[in-house]
């Protein structure tokens, strides 16, 4: 009888256990971190190519057949280096004719001067006429006169011979090469194409949506596509004041650091810190929202003591997204503990350990 007694009892006391562990209160674990005032900088990102304002086509002033090129494409050169040299016979016959027409010029001189030097001793001993000495003394400054001509004539010919030869007018690029060897060029025929690599520039297009919130001087990051591993620092030089097509605006940005990797046409991409919204404005991680049908609502812990809390449910007003965070611009305040994981698992009035 005593048996049955302690085990009815064992049982009794069995059962009660399994009910208070059932009924006790469960505290879920949660993540938080507490509501602060938000940046009002967002980055964004507008796109567009690299253009060099040094391209040109380097060509001979002088006509001539293409004796040599010196350089190949794609290849780096620095200010100065010879890029192509011209064979031009036509030119040296020129030269030639300047020398001659300077030394017949000096001679024609030499003659009229002697003749002027007899008349002018005529004409004073009364033997010559007043216009007879004043036509040897004009045929005299006019062979002078000839004489000038002819050296500025050479002195341009000679300054000329550095004509024969293409140097590059800065450290650059070959970015294609135009012209064969052994054709025959006019004057302005391209030989190569250069790109200075010391100016190269982004071209960016801007909406107009924020077009009027950059201005020059302003700072950007450029990265270009064919250059995985560099991010080049930027500063707005010029911004058009006409769009283009779909309502963008081009902007100009100096690169602060070149290098020769920039090359004319690469596709790039410019990012800015553009001021989109008020000061003072609270910002939380996108994943503390939650969506109840048309409301937002954002989860809080209050009466907190000892890492023990209880949820509040707020519902709020949200802002611009600013990367992966949202802007709040009511509902929750400033130093508040906002429930950024385990927001799924929790209701109003819940008990908490964060």
């Amino acid at each position: 009888m005593k048996k049955i007694f302690l085990l009815v009892m064992f049982l009794i006391s069995a059962l009660c256990g399994c009910s208070i562990e059932n009924n006790r209160e469960i505290i879920r674990p949660v993540e938080y971190i507490i509501a602060k005032k938000g940046s009002n900088i967002t980055d964004k990102t507008f796109f567009g190519y690299l253009k060099s304002s040094s391209l040109t086509d380097l060509s001979f002033q002088i006509e001539g057949t293409l004796k040599k090129v010196y350089v190949t494409e794609g290849q780096s050169v620095k200010r100065g280096q010879i890029i192509a040299e011209l064979d031009a016979p036509l030119y040296h016959i020129q030269v030639q004719e300047a020398k001659y027409a300077l030394s017949d010029a000096i001679i024609q001189y030499q003659n009229a001067k002697s003749y002027y030097d007899r008349i002018k001793k005529l004409h004073a001993a009364g033997g010559i006429s007043d216009n007879d000495a004043d036509s040897a003394r004009t045929k005299m400054e006019s062979a002078n006169y000839q004489i000038q001509i002819a050296r500025e004539k050479l002195n341009y010919m000679s300054h000329r011979s550095g004509y024969e030869r293409i140097y590059a007018p800065q450290d650059g690029i070959i970015l294609s090469k135009i012209a064969s060897e052994q054709q025959y060029l006019n004057p302005g025929s391209t030989v190569v194409q250069f790109q200075g690599i010391k100016d190269v520039e982004a071209y960016i297009f801007v909406s107009q949506n924020y077009i009027n919130k950059i201005k020059r001087k302003d700072s950007a990051k450029v990265k270009v596509d064919a250059i995985k591993d560099k991010i080049f620092d930027a500063t707005v030089k010029e911004i058009s004041q006409t769009s283009l097509e779909q309502l963008t605006y081009r902007v100009k940005l100096k690169i602060l650091e070149q290098s020769p990797k920039l090359k004319d046409g690469m596709s790039a991409s410019a990012v800015f810190g553009i001021k989109e919204n008020e000061e003072n404005q609270i910002s939380i991680p996108i994943n503390s929202l939650v969506k109840e049908g048309d409301k937002n609502i954002v989860y809080t812990i209050v009466q907190r003591q000892n890492n023990i809390g209880t949820i509040r449910q707020n519902e709020v007003i949200t802002g611009e997204l600013l990367g992966d965070e949202v802007i709040i611009k009511s509902g929750i305040s400033v130093g508040d503990y906002v429930v950024t994981r385990g927001v799924d698992e929790v209701q109003e009035g819940q008990k908490v350990k964060y």
